[in-house]
């Protein structure tokens, strides 16, 4: 991998060093940086799990993705970089009922302690969580909770009624190519939430830019403001609030 052309998308000029400062610097440069987001898949082009591909999209390109591209990018890099880091799948639980196995990916990274790297929910983990915590850890104004029951292991949004920001894993390693038949599922059975619709959102420091459903949803410092956006609009609000040019 071009690391260093990665490192300008992300727009990330720091120690390479692969120690926690690095990767919690590195981990925000990205969440603030490359939107979440499975335009493709109403643009009817095939999402993969490759990292020419991947690479191709979103350093080259200057696109976004899904969490299977963007942690995958993500924990490339970190390997490239000198990193020692675990790839493991994860599901996601939303509305009481667990998601597919292997439908979200998760990196474990091991220095000191063992730590969580997700760039890849929705923009919602901004920094990385210790594994083995004794308490909440507070991400901004996050809550998150990391627990374990011998086998599996828990992150769960505390701040929220209904978190998105909720899975389950175990700390099976998997290899790039195990994600090759869930990638296919995400985007194409009408079962997976990214077939219904296509969504964008870009965390900021101080809030969050999301275009879903037709509508233009802003969050800037507690301040919520949204409206509907056309079609012929969403050209433009792409390139200005996520940097995005199809």
């Amino acid at each position: 991998m071009d690391v260093p052309a990665y490192l300008s998308r992300i727009a990330y000029d720091g120690d390479t060093a692969p120690t926690i400062e690095t990767l919690r610097a590195m981990h925000r440069a990205h969440a603030f940086t490359v939107p979440f987001e499975n335009l493709d898949i109403r643009l009817g082009t095939m999402i993969e799990v490759d990292e020419g591909v991947n690479f191709d999209k979103i350093v080259r390109r200057r696109r976004g993705g899904f969490c299977l591209e963007l942690t995958g990018m993500f924990g490339r890099a970190l390997r490239e970089m000198g990193f020692d880091v675990d790839v493991v799948g994860a599901r996601v639980l939303m509305e009481g009922r667990l998601g597919e196995p292997l439908a979200h990916m998760v990196l474990i990274v091991h220095l000191e302690e063992d730590w969580i790297a997700d760039v890849g929910f929705g923009g919602r983990v901004i920094e990385p969580l210790r594994l083995r915590a004794t308490s909440d850890q507070m991400v901004g104004e996050r809550r998150y909770n990391v627990d374990s029951d011998g086998d599996h292991w828990f992150v769960t949004c505390t701040e929220e009624a209904n978190p998105p920001g909720m899975y389950t894993f175990t700390m099976q390693p998997r290899a790039f190519d195990e994600f090759y038949d869930v990638c296919g599922w995400l985007q194409a059975s009408p079962h997976s939430r990214f077939t219904h619709g296509s969504i964008v959102s870009l965390p900021r420091p101080n809030g969050r830019a999301t275009l879903a459903g037709g509508r233009l949803i802003i969050m800037r410092e507690g301040e919520r403001t949204e409206r509907e956006v056309s079609r012929d609009e969403e050209p433009a609000i792409l390139e200005r609030e996520f940097g995005i040019t199809l």
